[in-house]
């Protein structure tokens, strides 16, 4: 004993240096490690963000190739018709004649009124344009035709000739009214003797940009040919290709917009917009282009990454763009599993030098079979426990490979197979009740297809009775990471099932009961909501929005569009004559009092905002909120239509029913009133063998 307490102060002092060398080589590798893991992050979201550049690139420049295409079409239909003969030696004329261009649109006008047998009286300057004028006359109607050719042909807006004093003298319509930014931009068509394009603006829904191109005079009349006598201008609607370039495929990650430059300007095009056009300050281009940067963009948190490529032909560019948040969620994978990679090759490092340390100072190797032991007393007990729980749960569970066969079954889903848990281990599925044999097998193709977990919603007979059960399976993978099993828990779900069935019910009622009590205030109203509900739901499904949540929705709202009636004046809603201001006014409130008797109730689905805006309309004369275009729900644009169409065919106290040609006339009324969409619909709706049917059903009031 005195010996080995004389050495003891010695092991001690070994084992503190080597503790401490240990501790310094931690240190030392956690740091190193750390280091590398920083490093590596940053190479790789440098590489992240080229990858994104180089892929925003190739996306920008695809779509450049599509706009490409298209305006070469365009260039192309405009350059073949403005190298006519006929219309360039008719140009020559009249710029030689110096006819002005009101004496040409008069004489034109006069031309259309003497085909109606009408006599118009010539301007002064008619007089003044001489015998020219009368020489050319004759050629009017066919140039007008010419032009009216070329838009039928090509689908253009609109064509029309304009002289070199930028007046506009031949035109197949009434003209369009050139301002002073077009009049700029056809100066500079005609001094360049070059084709201009012009900035894109809103007409009414679309987007339209007018394209201004040179007629030179012909070679036997102008030796160099390189005189320009007059401008054809042109408009297109370019909304189609917009829309086609900017539309988000399913294997795009990144937002495309257009963008037009002219000068130090640049905006982009925005069908959404007033003007059909954003400003955007600030911006500027570098050799044609914007170049791989981030801006800020108002009302949004964080940075984008965009660039832009021009298109060929046009004063525009293809922008791609995408959210730096976005971007950081790729990243932020990889660096939890960077974190975790070097959390984990720390723990090993100091894993090993506790091993190296343990060998240094001299443990034995009972001490690690004690500890095995120990470990494995602590491992059999958790196994005992989880056992016990896996007993005690009242969910079913049961563990099978891919053939089918049950390894572990607890009791719950012995019972439900009608068995005791040890009798099932080792049975296959066709050894059990044919509905729970299906499910099984329903379970492992899912997993087997899939890979991952899945959930099914099921009834299956328990005893006497039909059980409903919400079933979950996993797969379960053996050590190499090989599937090789299904684990499946059933969780009787049967109370909820029936409960959710009951409040269906009650609420179904509950709208039954006022349906009818709506219909009760005005006996023109019987059926109208019955009616609404049936042809949105037919309309739905005509527009492809036939999910079961549009429709509960549209024929939720239907049933209790009317429900704010209640409340108004019995006389006020079958009053026979026209309505004075403040009574329109009055009945206008059934939409706030419908809101408020109903704003409390949650039927989870967009009820509420169908009600209260299937009474506005596109162009914004509809009430309660005077809501326009888009700013209203589709849910509320398909009863709007629904309703009204239903309306104008059955009789009101103040009027008889319509037909079916004056009620559609009426929906397609320009100004647009309803979604052209939906009443598009409804027009194929009405072809179709059940719209026909619905149609009887109305006009028979039934």
């Amino acid at each position: 004993m005195a010996s080995q307490e004389l050495q003891l102060p010695g092991a001690e002092r070994r084992n503190r240096r080597a503790a401490l060398l240990m501790t310094l080589l931690f240190a030392l590798s956690a740091c190193l490690i750390l280091f590398v893991a920083h490093w590596y992050l940053q190479n790789s979201r440098t590489q992240l963000l080229r990858e994104t550049t180089q892929a925003m690139d190739a996306q920008a420049n695809s779509k450049s190739a599509l706009l490409t295409v298209w305006a070469g079409t365009l260039v192309d239909q405009i350059n073949v018709f403005v190298t006519q003969d006929m219309l360039r030696l008719f140009a020559a004329e009249v710029n030689e004649a110096h006819i002005p261009a009101s004496s040409m649109l008069h004489l034109a006008q006069q031309q259309d009124k003497a085909e109606l047998g009408e006599e118009i009286a010539p301007p002064d300057d008619v007089q003044t344009a001489g015998d020219t004028l009368h020489k050319l006359a004759p050629r009017l109607p066919v140039m007008r035709g010419l032009l009216k050719d070329f838009i039928d042909k090509t689908g253009f807006w609109d064509v029309c000739l304009v002289d070199t004093n930028l007046q506009v003298y031949l035109t197949p319509g009434a003209g369009p009214i050139i301002d002073a930014q077009r009049k700029g931009f056809l100066d500079e068509a005609l001094h360049s003797k070059k084709p201009v394009f012009m900035p894109v603006r809103r007409v009414n829904d679309d987007l339209v940009m007018d394209l201004a191109f040179p007629v030179f005079a012909p070679l036997y009349v102008e030796a160099s040919g390189e005189r320009v006598v007059a401008l054809l201008l042109a408009t297109c609607n370019v909304l189609p290709a917009a829309k086609a370039a900017t539309r988000h495929a399913a294997d795009e990650s990144f937002d495309t917009a257009i963008l037009q430059s002219f000068g130090d300007t640049l905006t982009r095009i925005d069908p959404t917009a007033p003007d059909g056009a954003v400003h955007l300050p600030g911006w500027t281009l570098t050799e044609g282009k914007l170049l791989p940067g981030t801006r800020t963009d108002p009302g949004q948190q964080g940075t984008t990454y965009c660039l832009a490529r021009p298109v060929p032909y046009l004063p525009w560019l293809v922008e791609q763009s995408l959210s730096s948040a976005h971007l950081e969620t790729r990243n932020i994978e990889l660096r939890k599993n960077v974190l975790l990679f070097a959390l984990l090759t720390i723990a090993l490092v100091g894993v090993v030098l506790a091993a190296m340390w343990w060998a240094l100072v001299g443990r034995n190797e009972r001490a690690v079979a004690d500890q095995i032991r120990r470990l494995y007393l602590v491992v059999n007990q958790q196994k005992q426990i989880l056992d016990g729980v896996n007993a005690a749960l009242p969910a079913g569970v049961v563990l099978n490979d891919m053939n089918g066969v049950i390894f572990y079954a607890n009791q719950s889903f012995a019972s439900m197979a009608g068995h005791q848990a040890g009798e099932l281990r080792g049975l296959k599925h066709t050894d059990l009740g044919r509905d729970l044999a299906r499910s099984l097998v329903t379970h492992t193709l899912a997993v087997h297809g899939s890979g991952t977990s899945a959930d099914f919603t099921e009834t299956l007979p328990v005893g006497e009775e039909q059980r409903f059960f919400l079933a979950s399976c996993t797969p379960f993978r053996d050590a190499g990471g090989k599937l090789s099993g299904v684990v499946s828990v059933y969780n009787d779900v049967t109370a909820l099932a029936l409960a959710q069935r009951r409040a269906q019910r009650m609420v179904s009622q509950t709208i039954g009961a006022l349906v009818r009590a709506i219909e009760a205030v005005d006996a023109y109203l019987c059926g109208q909501s019955a009616f609404t509900a049936r042809l949105a739901e037919l309309l739905a499904r005509q527009l492809h929005k036939g999910d079961a949540e549009t429709l509960a929705t549209l024929r939720t709202a239907a049933s209790l569009s009317q429900v704010g009636m209640i409340r108004l004046p019995h006389e006020l809603i079958t009053k026979t004559g026209a309505l004075t201001p403040e009574e329109r006014t009055l009945l206008q409130k059934h939409v706030d009092y419908a809101r408020e008797a109903l704003e409390g109730i949650d039927f989870g689905l967009p009820v509420l905002p169908a009600i209260t805006q299937m009474y506005e309309r596109m162009d914004g004369s509809g009430y309660p909120a005077g809501l326009s275009g888009e700013a209203i729900c589709f849910n509320a644009r398909v009863l709007a239509v629904a309703n009204t169409f239903c309306a104008l065919m059955r009789p009101r106290s103040y009027r008889t029913e319509h037909n079916m040609e004056d009620a559609l006339r009426i929906l397609a009324e320009a100004p647009p009133k309803y979604d052209r969409a939906v009443v598009r619909g409804l027009w194929e709706l009405l072809k179709t063998e059940e719209g026909r049917a619905f149609l009887e059903l109305l006009r028979a009031g039934r």
